[in-house]
């Protein structure tokens, strides 16, 4: 378990040593963004996501430096694919801030970091699927269900965000709900944590520190956007840890609000087309900083479109409460030993 420990140091003091630096120097390239919805519309640094991504990587790497000298013993396998797939899911969320690609292109492109996962078949090809049981995917696992998957959770990572703290909140809950899960083992099951759980928990560290970390910079009102740039990155990191581990149960819990995001993206496209009206990325800001929206037509629409008086702090603030009482009620679940179908057993 100190592995797990020292990977969330190592992140998180990672990200607070460097990120004022990189925020000075972003400012000073003049790379930055609009916060779109604040009333004055103010600039800030965009892209700190760099950031972020390398406190992953070095805590990562921390561990596998710890391990190849003899201080820990962790299987290198997983973490290594999850690693590459990290660094890829960087490179495409770079070229993305840079280029801008199509809607199609960024929900596509995200499948080529799923290939270190592929290439190496982490995980098991059997899941628990809720009310139908356990099935053996068999070869198809590695082939179809880890890309779906983490595309999947890559690209819905990438859409349920855009306001101030949104995505290093929601990172932070749920690396730390797969942490704590990893925690609960040996004590729940009074069994030892496998070497899978025990790679799963070191990634999910990794992340969970970086994202905290980046949160103090990003929360409202941020200090620096994270771009796709980081934002893609947290998607694989999330995606191989839970791959990794084996824990379809509670990727489908977690990422229950993430699919539910993306399938209202759909019907407002299939709204936008059939009313022929202007496409809105962004919620537009009142004066008094409550937020107008098209309407419910996303997660972080939904509220703001029924309550006139949602800013974009409260708004942040009772989406990331609505995730925490997911991920940690699935794990009160898993403590009291009731799976209805759904739980983490």
């Amino acid at each position: 378990m100190l592995e797990i420990l020292i990977a969330i140091l190592i992140s998180f003091l990672t990200v607070v040593i460097f990120m004022p630096k990189a925020i000075n120097a972003l400012k000073e390239k003049g790379i930055t963004g609009i916060d779109v919805h604040k009333p004055d519309r103010p600039e800030i640094p965009k892209g700190g996501g760099f950031v972020l991504l390398f406190a992953i990587v070095f805590a990562l790497l921390g561990v596998v430096g710890l391990t190849t000298f003899q201080f820990f013993t962790v299987e290198m396998v997983g973490i290594f694919a999850a690693l590459v797939s990290i660094l890829i899911a960087s490179m495409i969320g770079l070229l993305d801030d840079h280029l801008d690609f199509s809607n199609r292109t960024k929900v596509i492109l995200p499948m080529v970091a799923t290939i270190p996962m592929i290439a190496v078949s982490v995980g098991t090809p059997t899941m628990n699927i809720p009310f139908i049981g356990t099935v053996n995917f068999g070869i198809a696992y590695a082939l179809i269900i880890v890309p779906l998957m983490m595309t999947f959770i890559v690209d819905s990572t990438n859409m349920y965000g855009g306001m101030n703290g949104l995505e290093a909140g929601l990172s932070s809950i749920n690396a730390s709900g797969l942490v704590l899960y990893v925690f609960l083992i040996p004590i729940m099951q009074t069994t030892s944590i496998s070497p899978e759980q025990l790679q799963a928990g070191i990634v999910a560290a990794a992340l969970l520190g970086a994202s905290f970390g980046f949160l103090i910079f990003n929360r409202y009102p941020a200090k620096v956007l994270p771009g796709d740039v980081g934002r893609l990155p947290i998607g694989a990191a999330m995606a191989a840890a839970l791959i990794i581990g084996n824990m379809d149960r509670l990727a489908i819990l977690m990422y229950a609000p993430f699919a539910i995001n993306f399938l209202l993206y759909l019907v407002y496209r299939i709204y936008v087309k059939r009313n022929k009206i202007e496409w809105a990325k962004f919620a537009k800001p009142r004066d008094d900083g409550s937020l107008e929206v098209v309407g419910p037509f996303t997660v972080y629409w939904i509220l703001p479109h029924f309550f006139n008086n949602m800013t974009e702090k409260r708004n942040v603030s009772l989406l990331l409460l609505f995730q925490a009482i997911l991920v940690y009620g699935a794990l009160i679940l898993y403590i009291l030993g009731i799976p209805l179908g759904l739980g983490l057993i």
